[in-house]
Parts: structure tokens; sequence; C-alpha cells
């Protein structure tokens, strides 16, 4: 059985995931407007993206490594 993870266990990695987005949007915004020399709406917008690419890859990964486990189990018996 899975263990439950607590509440503030959540936040923090939320927290963590807001504050990457944020720091990547800023530095792209920066990064594109030095290259261009002017402010315009790019693809430096697809980092406001992360979070919603961060959850569902996180979950097929940790599924992912839950059924390879359950192979090497498989296997050594």
């Amino acid at each position: 059985m899975k263990p439950e993870r607590s509440l503030a266990s959540v936040l923090l990695e939320l927290a963590t995931v807001l504050l990457v987005t944020a720091l990547a949007f800023a530095w792209g915004m920066q990064t594109a407007q030095a290259e261009r020399g002017y402010t315009a709406i790019g693809g430096e917008y697809l980092f406001l993206l992360l979070p919603f690419m961060y959850y569902p890859g996180k979950r097929t990964i940790l599924d992912w490594v839950a059924e390879i486990r359950e192979l090497w189990r498989e296997r050594r018996v």
C-alpha cells in the first residue's frame, strides 16, 4: 500500500514547481528581449506550461518505475 503524503510535502512540491516556472519564464523573457532587442510575445510563454507538463510526466515516470520494479521482482522469483 502506498504511504500518504503530508499536506506540507504536497504544498512544498507545488511551490517549488511554481517557483521554477516563474524563474524560467523570467529568464526566458529577458533572454528573448536581449536577442530580439524589443519586447514581444514568443516561445518563452511556453514556460508557463511547465506545471501542466510536470504532473502528468511525474505520474508517468512513477508508474514506469513501479512496473519495472514489479517485473524485476517477478523475474527474481
